[in-house]
């Protein structure tokens, strides 16, 4: 690939790559070397799986697509329907009931950073004697050591800070506080980083990234990169007050930025995303880590389009969720059932992680090993008093209708069969019926989450939804 001479010019010039702390250092130097898998957890923000170029959508990522075919492409992964949700279900590997993250409004006063009843997945991997790293989007805040990582770039306000926030009301409060692309706001290490109106964020992203891979080519890593891509921006040229996709650098045949910028759009974002997917893979080969490196890519939740936040179907819960690299073994597209639930616990496998499995998910660590894996029979997801769940040939969605899934090869093709009174599908439905026993409505008396849910029924966004119940149920 000839678009490494990018990431030289640009890296050279900034004071970022001079900023490695002395500690992650010193651990590089005196760790031994390992069999054990690097682990990057690429997660990007808003896309459904039906958009991209290897589940059949009109959104081209060679890359990906590549990484696809080498590795486990799985066809049927669930995330929740919002970001924060998905996140807290990413760290904890627990679903809403166990953790209480429900909606991004509706979530405990206790994190579960700090919570002793999660051990997030970071810390988990740090107890694995893993050098761990996160890069990007930390959409709940505070430090990011809590969650456990050793080396971290986020955006967050610094006081010296002097670019554009996204929030209408002018804040430099949360993850709004900032840009997120042009001329970002970035924490490094717990220090500001310097940024200029022509610094793309997710370049700094990766470039912070890259170093922390290069100080630790001896130890075992994890490193997560939640980018903010392609969430759409506030902008000033709509007074803050919509969304849109912002503008990412242009890039000439050989993958050499033109000083120009391509305008923004959900094709634009992914092709850039993309191209700095194809620059960290390229890394890897050079530092002769590709070959005991595993990449996963996955997305947060559905496009933005009126997939995100939906109770439609699994609109908003289909992502894709590619897994290639190392040990990996080229199984391609695959049925198997997986959610966000299923993260925690197969990076605990991979990682050699010794402790206590505290998780909802079912590890399919096995699977990417082409070992002896047993897949789960179901998956399920929760938001507001709305419960999803479905198996190989059925889907219960959020507004209790029930679809038939049987030879289906889009979303498009589920066949709803809520009110039919056909014997397999009756017998179906009660079965699911049993099956949501197990998952418990939230409990909006929980002192942990009370006050949020009071705040967020007060909201229009906020009224219980209407779940359809056949009249064999009732």
């Amino acid at each position: 690939m000839k678009n490494t001479t990018t990431i030289k010019q640009t890296r050279a010039s900034l004071v970022a790559l001079l900023l490695i702390s002395l500690a992650v250092l010193q651990a590089a130097e005196t760790a031994k070397p390992t069999g054990r898998p690097n682990i990057i957890f690429i997660l990007a923000d808003d896309v459904s799986a039906r958009d991209l170029s290897c589940y059949g959508g009109p959104v081209k990522m060679p890359v990906l697509d590549r990484l696809a075919k080498q590795g486990v492409q799985f066809n049927n992964a669930w995330a929740a329907p919002l970001c924060g949700p998905t996140r807290a279900i990413l760290h904890t590997g627990k679903y809403p009931h166990h953790q209480g993250y429900y909606e991004n409004t509706v979530l405990p006063r206790v994190p579960f950073f700090d919570d002793p009843r999660h051990l997030p997945l970071l810390r988990m991997a740090k107890t694995a004697d893993y050098a761990t790293g996160m890069f990007g989007k930390m959409h709940f805040g505070d430090d990011a050591g809590k969650y456990g990582a050793d080396f971290h770039c986020v955006y967050r306000y610094w006081k010296g800070y002097d670019g554009p926030s996204h929030s209408p009301t002018g804040t430099r409060d949360g993850m709004y506080g900032v840009s997120w692309y042009w001329h970002p706001g970035l924490i490094l290490n717990g220090g500001g980083l310097p940024t200029k109106p022509d610094d793309f964020g997710p370049d700094l992203e990766l470039w912070q990234l890259l170093a922390f891979v290069e100080v630790n080519t001896n130890r075992p890593f994890i490193a997560y990169w939640p980018c903010n891509l392609p969430h759409m921006e506030r902008t000033p040229a709509t007074g803050y007050k919509s969304f849109s996709y912002t503008a990412v650098p242009e890039l000439d045949a050989t993958g050499n930025k033109t000083g120009r910028k391509r305008a923004g759009s959900l094709q634009s974002n992914l092709g850039y995303f993309d191209f700095l997917i194809g620059q960290l893979q390229h890394r890897l080969q050079q530092l002769g880590l590709a070959e005991n490196t595993i990449i996963f890519f996955a997305a947060d939740n559905g496009t933005a389009n009126g997939d995100k936040g939906s109770y439609e179907r699994d609109s908003a819960l289909r992502v894709p969720f590619v897994v290639s690299g190392g040990p990996v073994k080229p199984h391609g597209l695959s049925d198997s059932l997986v959610d966000f639930t299923d993260i925690w616990p197969t990076v605990a496998d991979l990682a050699g992680y010794t402790g206590a499995m505290n998780t909802d998910g079912h590890s399919f660590a096995p699977y990417l090993l082409g070992q002896p894996f047993t897949p789960r029979a179901t998956i399920q997801m929760a938001m507001n008093n709305a419960r999803w769940l479905r198996d190989q040939d059925w889907l219960l969605d959020g507004h209790g209708r029930f679809f038939d899934l049987r030879g289906a090869t889009k979303q498009a093709g589920y066949k709803d069969v809520s009110k039919s009174s056909a014997p397999e599908v009756m017998a179906a439905r009660q079965r699911f019926e049993q099956l949501l026993k197990e998952i418990p409505l939230p409990d909006e008396k929980d002192p942990l989450t009370k006050n949020a849910w009071k705040k967020f029924r007060a909201t229009t966004k906020g009224k219980p939804v209407n779940v359809f119940k056949p009249d064999y149920l009732k």
